[in-house]
């Protein structure tokens, strides 16, 4: 429950300037998530924040849904904001290049606030800036995520601050992300005035899990079968056997294929190797894995096998997914004094 707080405006206060990066195929949602609460807070607390938007070249950027979006500025003249926020989604390969890496080091090195939005975390641990950080992103990209970027201590949650790391896994993540940096800056009675004035109720101080629970995802309350599909998504690289599933949920193997069945209108095993190649998909699309480590991490001892199934799945072989997705080589030089 909130209450109705008043934020006295203070003409001293420092205004931040914020530069949201823009990458094509950016998260609108992401986007507005994170710009909304910093225009509300403005109206309660003065001109604490202003913003502006950046893009590779300085032209205008389109997002996902193909709305394009005017800039302020290339990315060679974004200055020295106090928050880089780098928002990108389906395509943020386009920002794993040397010169937006030596952006994001520079920008690192003058202590600038960063932060990453969907996937854009990729951009900011592609540029080393992460590592040793807290950080999450979009739970789709998150098993390529952390196999690309070991260094990176990743976590699951809605978003992570971590000192002058900010991220978050997209979406609707972003609001939640922004309200806390600004409850960090500005009193948790302001952060709670901004969530009140957008209809926000979930103000949270330690974030959960970034995806939707188990029950809404596969449409059943059945404690039993929610057990089992637990069980499958945890184990995915040694994939546990049909029968050992059904016992560790207190079922016969014949009563849990009858209630996957009934519940989700498929088989255990269809299931189970449906979420295996679900994850390899990503791995290829995100982790920069090779062919034959996607199918270990996976589950699957013959390579063959493998390749049948993914095509079977998803109209071509995983080679082409890998040639589709692999990011340009950039310099792998640490960066200097971040």
């Amino acid at each position: 429950m909130f209450f109705a707080v008043t934020c006295a405006k203070s003409p001293s206060m420092k205004s931040r300037d914020v530069a949201f990066v823009l990458f094509p195929k950016f998260s609108m949602i992401a986007l507005y998530g994170a710009l909304e609460p910093l225009r509300v807070a403005n109206r309660f607390a003065g001109q604490a924040f202003n913003w502006r938007f950046v893009s590779l070249d300085g032209e205008p950027v389109a997002a996902s849904n193909d709305i394009p979006i005017s800039v302020n500025a290339s990315l060679s003249g974004i200055g020295t904001p106090d928050l880089a926020m780098f928002c990108a989604s389906y395509e943020h390969e386009t920002g794993l290049t040397a010169p937006v890496v030596a952006t994001v080091r520079k920008l690192g090195r003058r202590r600038t606030t960063l932060g990453g939005m969907d996937t854009g975390p990729f951009i900011l641990a592609h540029a080393g800036v992460l590592d040793g950080y807290r950080a999450t992103c979009h739970w789709e990209s998150f098993p390529g995520f952390r196999e690309r970027y070991p260094a990176v201590q990743t976590t699951k949650a809605l978003y992570e601050i971590d000192r002058d790391r900010l991220t978050c896994a997209g979406g609707a993540s972003s609001i939640d992300m922004m309200l806390d940096w600004i409850g960090r800056l500005h009193g948790q009675a302001l952060a709670v005035q901004v969530a009140d004035q957008l209809l926000h109720f979930r103000l949270v101080e330690n974030s959960a899990e970034a995806r939707v629970p188990r029950e809404t995802r596969y449409q059943t309350n059945d404690p039993r079968l929610l057990s089992v599909l637990r069980r499958m998504e945890e184990n995915i690289e040694e994939p546990v056997s049909s029968s050992k599933l059904a016992e560790d949920a207190g079922l016969s193997q014949r009563h849990m294929e009858r209630l996957f069945r009934q519940e989700l209108s498929t088989t255990a095993r269809s299931l189970y190797l449906q979420l295996r190649l679900d994850r390899a998909e990503r791995l290829l699309t995100y982790g920069g894995v090779s062919v034959r480590d996607a199918s270990i991490a996976c589950g699957f001892s013959s390579l063959a096998q493998f390749s049948r199934m993914f095509k079977l799945r998803f109209g071509r072989p995983p080679s082409a997914i890998r040639k589709i997705r692999r990011p340009p080589a950039t310099s792998s030089a640490p960066p200097e004094d971040r």
